[in-house]
């Protein structure tokens, strides 16, 4: 089973989780992680750990970082996993299985919980239609179901190398956010399919690998903006610009905005990033504030 499996982690100022991840991979189980620029001691942990680290000479973004990451892979399966996630000790055995048991699936999930043990689970898409959305009962506590869904996340995706060369891996574009989208969309669109392994297990503590501070949310929100409009533009969802709009004055009006900072400061963050959005800006790596 090791032999088959290249696990590949992207950090960013990740050093107070990335040795708790890489602590929960099982032993023989072929590591990369692939260092955006940090400023701590991110490379220096993943060393220490057995992991093979590539250190980037700048935060290239969360896609360009999984593509070197997961080149040159001679192995069957490449699983991108968050530095701020920790793997049970048969998750990876399991996804192997259900890989084998489901050939055509191009990439998977297993089951995502957050700090507290809930499942989380990304229901929707901004590429896809809410006919599309994958149904709620499967994040009901304690589900153990597989089945095969339209979207899923990045935070925790186990890939069959094939489909993810067969479409040109992460779109190098894309600064931060919606690549995953965007990834599993063109393999859907290349006739591969997609699956969540419920029985498969990680636990994923969100917003610890680079912090969440105000101002870290504000750039966040700026980001998920540009590369939403992107992606739309991308796989031709209509009036990108006019959805933009709408989302950005509803987050603005939302009476919780008024209530905290933090999400004020994400609400103009987010108006500024589609008011800034140029697609040749964007696509020639212009995407900063």
């Amino acid at each position: 089973m090791h032999d088959r499996l290249r696990i590949v982690s992207v950090t960013y100022n990740s050093a107070e989780v990335i040795g708790a991840f890489l602590a929960s991979v099982p032993e023989g189980i072929e590591v990369v992680v692939v260092d955006n620029n940090s400023q701590d001691t991110s490379r220096d942990i993943a060393a220490a750990h057995g992991a093979r680290v590539i250190a980037l000479p700048k935060n290239a973004g969360f896609g360009t970082a999984c593509n070197r990451g997961a080149e040159g892979n001679q192995k069957e399966f490449v699983f991108f996993c968050n530095p701020d996630s920790t793997l049970t000790p048969d998750c990876c055995a399991l996804l192997i299985a259900a890989a084998e048991k489901h050939p055509q699936a191009g990439a998977m999930n297993p089951a995502i919980l957050n700090g507290k043990g809930d499942l989380r689970l990304d229901r929707r898409s901004a590429l896809i239609s809410r006919a599309e959305y994958t149904d709620r009962r499967y994040a009901a506590p304690g589900n153990k179901d597989s089945v095969q869904v339209n979207i899923l996340t990045g935070a925790a995706l186990f890939c069959r190398q094939a489909a993810f060369d067969e479409v040109g891996g992460f779109d190098e574009k894309i600064f931060l956010y919606h690549e995953d989208d965007d990834l599993v969309y063109r393999m859907r669109q290349a006739g591969w399919t997609l699956r969540i392994e419920h029985g498969a297990t990680v636990t994923h503590l969100g917003g610890k690998s680079s912090g969440s501070a105000i101002k870290g949310a504000a750039l966040k929100a700026y980001f998920i903006a540009q590369s939403r409009m992107y992606v739309e533009r991308q796989h031709g969802v209509s009036m990108p610009g006019l959805r933009a709009a709408v989302r950005a004055v509803a987050k603005l009006l939302s009476p919780l905005t008024l209530l905290s900072a933090r999400k004020r400061a994400q609400a103009f963050a987010y108006l500024k990033g589609t008011q800034r959005f140029d697609m040749t800006r964007y696509q020639n790596g212009d995407y900063m504030p």
